[in-house]
């Protein structure tokens, strides 16, 4: 029995060993890395997705930092991307504004001046298209990433550094 506990042990660390993926690394990523502007100015926050044109891969994604900058990933953290053909989809949505926490009615004030009503629906709509959905700062063109007409081409051994200045 205890000999059978220790076979059946040893095959399992044998698995679990040869199932990890090495953080990212038996995956054969490249890094990539880039630039996102918006009319000519870095674009801050935006999710850069990398799709694989062949649908085979994996998609990779990538968020801009204060100066536009990005790195993707794959599996974790800045591991970039797997060699090969990918459209390229941008996105950078609004968040709607804190609601106000605190009614003025509740202070004792009235709301009947015409600036506090409409500050009030303002900030009930804020970030929201007519539809409901959440606004973007990036053209509708760009978020599909089949659509968007961009596309990069990673490949091994290269920098891989992508610059996507949409208008």
């Amino acid at each position: 029995m205890l000999r059978l506990k220790l076979v059946l042990s040893a095959l399992l660390l044998a698995m679990l060993i040869g199932c990890s993926n090495g953080g990212g690394e038996s995956l054969d990523t490249v890094k990539v890395s880039g630039l996102v502007k918006l009319n000519g100015a870095p674009l801050a926050g935006a999710t850069v997705t990398f799709a694989p044109a062949d649908k085979t891969g994996r998609t990779a994604v990538g968020l801009s930092d204060a100066e536009g900058k990005f790195t993707l990933t794959t599996v974790t953290a800045g591991d970039g991307a797997l060699p090969g053909s990918y459209h390229v989809g941008i996105r950078k949505p609004i968040a709607p504004a804190p609601q106000i926490a605190v009614d003025p009615r509740a202070e004792g004030r009235k709301l009947d001046t015409n600036a506090e009503k409409q500050i009030m629906e303002a900030a009930k709509g804020a970030g929201k298209k007519k539809d409901g959905q959440l606004a973007d700062a990036v053209p509708p063109k760009y978020h599909d990433t089949a659509g968007s007409g961009l596309t990069a081409e990673v490949k091994k051994g290269d920098k891989n550094e992508f610059t996507f200045t949409l208008q």
